[in-house]
């Protein structure tokens, strides 16, 4: 024999953990022989529904995080050696003259730079993978102008915080002492 679950649905204002006594008295009513499976609320229904796409957002984000830690270590790997190959340069510029936000901002320009550049050459591949991604985005399109922003503008500042240390001890750098070893 063939048996088919019922499922109703009650519309209400009150809390529906509260209605659930006197839907079970109804239901015993009708007919005492129907028992009550699984009553949840809509709200239940649709965060059970939608448990997938955000466990799927929270390991997207940890990547993404991940990922962007990995870009600032590189970062500033790569402009610590930077500064660190033109110490000399550097110290050349402070003993001619330079003040030290002329050498901060020289050192903080070659991050900016870096980072707009790989933005530019990133710019294709974000719109191929939003839309390979477009399945998985909940209430977001793979091209929000805001979100897209907010991630350049995110970029931008972790690369200004990881090169500020490289420039900070650029202008550690005594230019008499440095000259005098080389």
């Amino acid at each position: 024999e063939f048996v088919r679950a019922l499922s109703f649905v009650v519309r209400t204002t009150r809390d529906p953990e509260s209605l659930l006594p006197d839907v079970r008295a109804v239901v015993r009513h009708v007919d005492p022989r129907v028992a009550l499976g699984d009553p949840r609320s809509m709200q239940d229904i649709v965060d059970q529904a939608l448990s997938a796409q955000k466990t799927s957002a929270a390991l997207i984000s940890a990547f993404a995080i991940g990922a962007l830690l990995l870009a600032a270590m590189g970062l500033f790997g790569v402009v610590s050696g930077s500064v660190t190959r033109r110490r000399h340069e550097l110290a050349i510029r402070l003993a001619l003259g330079a003040d030290h936000p002329r050498v901060l901002r020289l050192v903080l320009k070659e991050g900016a730079v870096l980072v707009t550049l790989g933005l530019l050459l990133g710019a294709p591949g974000v719109y191929f993978a939003g839309e390979l991604m477009r399945g998985m985005l909940v209430g977001v399109s793979p091209s929000d102008p805001l979100t897209l922003t907010s991630v350049a503008i995110g970029l931008l500042v972790v690369t200004m915080a990881t090169c500020y240390v490289p420039a900070r001890r650029a202008l550690g750098i005594e230019p008499a002492t440095l000259l005098r070893q080389e």
